[in-house]
């Protein structure tokens, strides 16, 4: 395709100009081999490992993940394996080896391997800002040769995976549908507050935007650097619990909802929370967080909720400290509150998923693991681990547990995908900025003034990638 000769042709003008990209293993990280599990989880890995039918033939079990993160459990001493690696590692002596990037720069790196003929192996799709762009641009290609969806390992999903079709080609092995994000808060803070526990409130069907406002104007209180949202996410976040995404797909189009009476019910929500200075001002701290890292002010009673991905609690305690203790049960989550006067929750969702990179070395391999990965999934003994693991070694209480299964439960039954980071850069720095517009705590602007300022580049954007957007 013309685009995609372009997008190669810069490509490889960047490669001449600034050389092959730098990435590479973190040297300073703990060997995901020094990771294992209990044996009482290691003989329902085993057990697993003998079950499945469709094992392949593997020259090389060594496979390349191209990501700004480490799959491998690395980040932390007390970060555990999870069990589809402990799987692959079982069932294939599997590794994964990690060549890694930086949030800014990882297309432009990723583009620079391909070119080279460098090209790891697999990246993640999690972020869902690599479809359809990768495959236009000709970073990742068509997983079909390696999977049938209509095996049971693979059916129950097909459904989802069918929303990452190119040309008839998947481009994404969607391994399972998940919240994008959460709104997680502390309960000391709830207390002083004199607040209704939000997980209360949810199971009385009482969660909701009405309520969610009442806390944030109650609990904003700037003299003593109180404020009830901080973090990257909230308007996203907030936005899409209305049910309609901002860019969406449909009849295997891209589409611009931003005059969609939903989106409007939303964003007018959001400017009339915000006219109450609810949000952390970070345009006053250098536009960087509080404390300068996701869930400042948690722990410390200055912020009240803190939207974000489920993420960032799931890992060890080192690492989520500054949320509250855990194992107290200090720290809790709900779903993004919805309108008052709907009768369902819509979840901003994600998929997590992986992408075969284009010119991959060893695509097989990336199978092997991503078959682990749904074995893994639809396993419940091996889910039961990562439960396990959870509350024995990240100090989860059963209650976090059971809502998190229901939160997975409504994301996979009332998702919202919104594709306005996949597309191209344009067009996802326009609807970033659309989207925040009324939350702004530096400028604050109603939604009819954004959409007077954004409607019309919004369509020209999509209808020039719909060009090239042929299902």
């Amino acid at each position: 395709m013309k685009n995609t000769k372009r997008i190669l042709a810069l490509a490889a003008a960047l490669l001449t100009a600034f050389g092959a990209v730098g990435c590479g293993a973190n040297d300073n990280s703990t060997s995901s081999e020094d990771k294992k599990l209990k044996e009482s989880q290691q003989e329902i890995v085993e057990r697993l490992a003998n079950d499945m039918t469709n094992t392949r033939e593997l020259e090389n079990s060594t496979i390349k993940w191209f990501s700004h993160w480490d799959i491998n459990p690395t980040n932390s001493e007390d970060k555990e394996i999870g069990v589809d690696l402990a799987l692959f590692q079982t069932k294939y002596n599997g590794k994964i080896e990690w060549i890694s990037t930086t949030w800014e720069t990882k297309f432009d790196d990723l583009a620079k391997l391909v070119i080279a003929q460098n090209s790891p192996d697999f990246c993640g799709a999690d972020d869902m800002d690599i479809f359809p762009k990768g495959a236009l641009q000709g970073m990742i290609e068509p997983i079909d040769d390696y999977f049938d969806f209509s095996d049971p390992l693979w059916a129950d999903i097909k459904t989802a995976t069918d929303q990452f079709i190119l040309n008839g080609k998947h481009y994404v092995s969607v391994i399972r549908t998940e919240p994008s994000y959460v709104f997680i808060y502390n309960r000391n803070t709830i207390d002083a507050a004199g607040f209704d526990d939000p997980a209360e409130l949810f199971a009385k069907g009482e969660w909701n935007w009405d309520t969610f406002s009442e806390m944030c104007r109650d609990f904003v209180n700037p003299d003593e650097e109180k404020y009830a949202l901080d973090g990257w996410h909230y308007e996203k976040a907030l936005m899409q619990s209305c049910g309609v995404p901002l860019i969406g797909i449909e009849d295997g189009k891209i589409v611009n909802n931003i005059t969609n009476t939903e989106v409007a019910k939303a964003q007018n929500m959001m400017y009339d929370l915000q006219k109450n200075g609810v949000v952390f001002p970070k345009h006053n701290n250098g536009w960087q967080l509080r404390g300068n890292q996701e869930g400042g002010g948690m722990g410390s009673g200055l912020t009240l909720f803190y939207p974000i991905g489920l993420w960032a609690i799931e890992d060890a305690p080192s690492v989520t400290e500054q949320y509250g203790d855990i194992a107290e049960g200090e720290v809790m989550f709900v779903p993004v509150p919805s309108s008052a006067d709907s009768d369902v929750t819509y979840v901003p969702s994600r998929i997590h998923g992986f992408c075969i990179v284009k010119g991959a070395q060893n695509p097989e391999g990336v199978a092997a693991f991503l078959d682990c990965c749904r074995a893994s999934e639809i396993d419940e003994a091996a889910k039961g681990i990562t439960y396990e693991q959870y509350q024995e070694d990240y100090g989860w209480t059963d209650e976090m547990i059971e809502m998190r299964a229901t939160i997975y439960e409504l994301s996979s039954q009332n998702p919202v995908f919104d594709f306005e980071q996949g597309v191209n850069s344009d067009l996802n720095n326009i609807c970033d900025t659309a989207i925040r517009g009324t939350m702004n705590p530096q400028e604050q602007k109603t939604w009819t003034e954004v959409v007077g300022e954004n409607q019309q580049a919004i369509d020209y954007l999509v209808n020039e990638a719909n060009k090239n957007f042929v299902q």
